[in-house]
This record gives C-alpha cells, structure tokens and sequence, in this order.
C-alpha cells in the first residue's frame, strides 16, 4: 500500500473508532442503552465496502468482486461521507468550547448550571440535524460525483499577437483512474474533450490514484485523443506517490501525449511562436528555472503545474498563463462566498478553483474530474475547461 492509501486507511479508522466511542456513550445516557450492545456491529457492516476496498488493493485480487458496483460504492460513499462530516462538526465544537469555557468560568455557579443545560440540548437537536444533513449532502454527492460541467472560459491576454487571438485550449486535470473512475467513465470524458475540437490539449496531472498499473486504463480511454498543436501532460503528485513516474512518462508519451518534465516545447500558431512550459508537482522536484531555458523574451508562455500554490513565482517569471488542478475544486464545497470557498482545500490554498490575475499573469485552476478518499463531490460537479484567448 502506498502512504497515501495508509494515511486515508488511518484517517478512516480513527474516525470510525471515535464516532463508535461517542454514540455509545450518549446512547448509554438514554432509555435506548441496550442499543448500544449491537452498535458496534452495525459500524462493522456499514464499514464492510471499505474492508472489501482495502483488501482487493492489498491482494490484488482478480475478478473477486466488481467494486465499483453500486452496491459497494454507494454504501461505501454514503456512510463514509455522513460520518466524516458529523466529525468535522464534532471536532469544531470542541475547539471552539476551549475558548469559551473560560468566559462562562467568570459567571456564577447558577449561570454556569444553567448554560450546561441549555447547551446540552441543543447540541442534542443539533447533533441529528447535522446527521441528516450529512446523510443527505452524502447521497447527493454521490450520485452526481460523474455529472461533469464544460466551463468555457475566455482570457484576454495583455498585447497578445493577433495570430494567436482566438486560440482554444481544452483542459482536464486530477482524472485520479482507479476504483472510482473507470475506463468506461474516462472515455466519455475523452469524447467530450473530442467534440470540443480545442487547437490545445492540456492535462496538468494526477492520471491515476495510487497503483501504477491504474495508468493503463487511462491510456487506453485517452490514447485516441488529438489537438491541432498537440496534446501536453505534465504529472501531479499522485505520478510520484505510485513511485513509478519514468514508466508512467513513458506510456503517456508512447501514446500521443508529450509529457513536460522540467522542459518546454516551442509549437507555432499562425506564425507565431508559442511556448508550452511543463513543470514537476512543487514537492516533487518542480524546477522553473531549468523549465525555462532557451524560452524567448516576449513570447507566449502557457505553464502547466499540478498545484497552483506557486502563482505568486510564476507572475514574477512573467509567464502570461499558466494552468493546474490538484485541488478538486475543494471536491466537497459547503459555501462559496463570492471568491472565498468554504471548503477544506481553502485551508492549504487561495487558489482553489476557476480564474485568478496578478499583473498580466493568469491563473486558471480546473475543479477536475476525479475524486480522491471518497467518491462524493458536493457542490463541486468536475469541470472539462474550454479556454479561449483573447
């Protein structure tokens, strides 16, 4: 198992064995408390998907069973997203009752008494509130985790050549083949970038989940795919969890799709000269420097990196566009405020999803198609992004 898979593995745990621990302890507390009894086993079931997910990565095994049938993944997705979310909440909670507790320590003893009470039950009407909110955000997330939206985007590039007015780029990122994304799903995400018709194909990484061999899936549902300038990859981290990026850059390549590793690739369009720059993920051995070597002053350059999180050092190398993904979009999105995305991906990032400017430099980052962790996308439905310039 890679450390990712055992990182998510650890994660689920420990989140399945303190929710356990919690509910058993407030059902103790009611006249339902021999319910309790058989609460364990009721974890265990709706935990089977899981153990069956984890085994067939471990074994391997061959034809055991379809996991991608509904009557594992949805299970799987449904219960593992409500209780996640319920954790969350429970977590806040408690960080923010460490900053209050001291100002209700300076009321009186009847006060106190009294607040405790009040609190109590509400946290008790709160808690199946915030259960069926999270059962229901689950079920729909879910069921909607494939239903793609073309976001046709127009960037105006500061003096950009009249030759080059009117250039369309299809851009797919963070696919992540695997359990949850099979063949048949990517080549109807392969036909839909083909009925574009883009002049550029650009893929910013994360082909696969985390085994190597999930890469020959994707190759095969996107090895068809053409752009008049060319089809360009760059890898994402999940390349360098599988510890397998030279083979997996060898199969991309064999199949149509030139993979920049630290490098560019000078295209012409009308005449004009295009520079398309591909970096390595920022933790992975990212080099701008090396990336732009023999790059022309004042031509266009189009940067693919996996994580937008360096936009700031990409405007200051005057790199007029540059295109990512890796956060999903924040995949489960609570809010979005005006700019601002109420989502766990905000905590790492401001750049977590669609356009941003510094300067004349532009930052587009795609929501993506796949999932990772669980296969549930709330408020966030993946994105194949139609780029013209202007």
């Amino acid at each position: 198992m890679s450390v990712f898979a055992i990182f998510m593995l650890t994660l689920i745990a420990g989140v399945q064995i303190y929710l356990l621990r919690k509910l058993t302890l407030y059902i103790e507390t009611t006249r339902f408390k021999n319910f309790s009894k058989i609460l364990p086993a009721i974890f265990v079931i709706f935990n089977l998907p899981t153990l069956l997910i984890i085994l067939d990565r471990i074994f391997k095994f061959q034809n055991f069973i379809d996991l991608t049938h509904p009557l594992i993944l949805y299970p799987l997705s449904i219960w593992q997203g409500t209780t996640i979310f319920v954790f969350l909440v429970l977590m806040t909670t408690k960080f923010v009752s460490l900053f209050t507790k001291p100002i209700f320590k300076k009321l009186n003893r009847n006060k106190i008494q009294n607040f405790d009470e009040s609190r109590r039950k509400f946290l008790k009407t709160a808690f199946f509130g915030v259960s069926a909110y999270a059962f229901a955000g689950s079920t729909l997330g879910t069921l909607a985790r494939n239903d793609y939206k073309i976001e046709r985007v127009k960037i105006k590039i500061e003096n950009l050549p009249d030759e080059l007015k009117g250039l369309t780029i299809a851009l797919i990122s963070d696919i992540h083949s695997g359990i949850f994304m099979t063949e048949e799903d990517m080549r109807e995400y392969a036909r839909a970038i083909e009925n574009l018709q883009p002049d550029l194909i650009l893929l910013p990484g994360d082909f696969i989940t985390s085994d190597p061999e999930e890469i020959y899936p994707f190759v095969n549902a996107f090895k068809n795919l053409k752009a008049k300038y060319g089809v360009f990859a760059t890898l994402g981290n999940h390349e360098f969890f599988a510890r397998q990026p030279q083979m997996i850059t060898k199969l991309l390549e064999e199949n149509g799709m030139r993979v920049l590793r630290n490098e560019n690739e000078k295209i012409e369009v009308n005449g004009e000269k295009i520079f398309i720059v591909g970096i390595d993920d920022l933790r992975y051995g990212a080099d701008l420097d090396r990336a732009l070597k023999n790059v022309e002053k004042n031509k266009l350059k189009i940067l693919l990196s996996h994580k937008p999180y360096a936009f700031q050092k990409f405007a200051y190398n005057q790199i007029e566009l540059t295109v990512s993904g890796h956060t999903h979009g924040g995949q489960i999105v609570f809010a979005k405020i005006d700019d601002t995305y109420i989502a766990p991906a905000s905590l790492v990032s401001k750049f977590v999803a669609g356009h941003y400017k510094l300067g004349n430099s532009h930052l587009y980052v795609t929501r993506g198609v796949g999932v990772v962790g669980l296969p549930i996308r709330f408020n966030c439905p993946p994105e194949i992004t139609h780029i013209t310039l202007l």
